[in-house]
């Protein structure tokens, strides 16, 4: 069977997420890292794998597939006897709580953490200046997921869907993380949240602490050591 060949480039928290979920689960992967900034996705041989020219994305064989989410669904059910139940649960009811979190992420998580962090990021780099109103809007809306995250989906809970963890965990994690790479600790005010940041570091180290270098250095930092602990 020839091997699983992963686009991906670490600078995308999507593209972590898979990167994690398939090395904490010991899924043999051939790497074929893409750089982002010198618009590797945009290739010729790269539209042949995803013609929308994203990542991250996998080749099977003669199958290839993109959007996070499905791959690590694609991958869930194909290594069921590798990977642990509590990833992504056959129970219909606790697959269903993760999948709520999976479907909320798109218009809320990834899309309001994404937003101020491009934002900031293409301001440091080009030296254009957001106008004030657009940046406290941005900032709002950040707070305003990070209060529905950790009300409705963490709350008295170790992790988002329950006292697992699970895939909810990893997406929301490195989305939430996306921050640090222009210098925000998104969870500096959130003493509940950044417990549960830590839990879930811990259960996904050494790789979620591999996976977050790239991210640190953009902003000249090195992963802290809270997210380098394991159990």
């Amino acid at each position: 069977m020839s091997a699983l060949r992963f686009y991906y480039d670490l600078f995308s928290q999507p593209c972590r997420a898979v990167y994690v979920f398939l090395k904490i689960n010991g899924i043999p992967f051939e790497s074929q890292i893409l750089d982002l900034f010198a618009g590797e996705h945009r290739t010729p041989e790269f539209t042949q794998v995803n013609p929308r020219k994203k990542v991250p994305a996998i080749s099977d064989g003669d199958f290839n597939l993109s959007e996070s989410v499905a791959i690590v669904r694609y991958i869930t059910d194909k290594y069921r006897d590798k990977i642990p139940d509590h990833w992504y649960p056959r129970d219909l009811r606790a697959r269903a709580r993760v999948d709520e979190y999976l479907e909320y992420q798109h218009l809320g998580t990834r899309l309001h953490y994404a937003a101020l962090s491009m934002d900031e990021m293409m301001g440091s780099r080009t030296g254009r200046k957001t106008d004030p109103k657009q940046k406290e809007r941005l900032i709002t809306n950040m707070q305003k997921v990070t209060h529905i995250v950790q009300k409705t989906f963490l709350g008295d809970q170790q992790f988002l869907c329950g006292n697992e963890i699970s895939l909810a965990d990893l997406f929301a994690a490195h989305e939430i993380l996306q921050l640090v790479g222009v210098g925000r600790d998104p969870v500096a005010d959130q003493p509940k949240l950044a417990a549960w940041l830590e839990r879930v570091s811990h259960k996904l180290n050494p790789y979620f602490a591999e996976s977050l270098e790239k991210m640190y250095s953009l902003s000249g930092q090195q992963v802290p050591q809270k997210y380098k602990s394991k159990y």
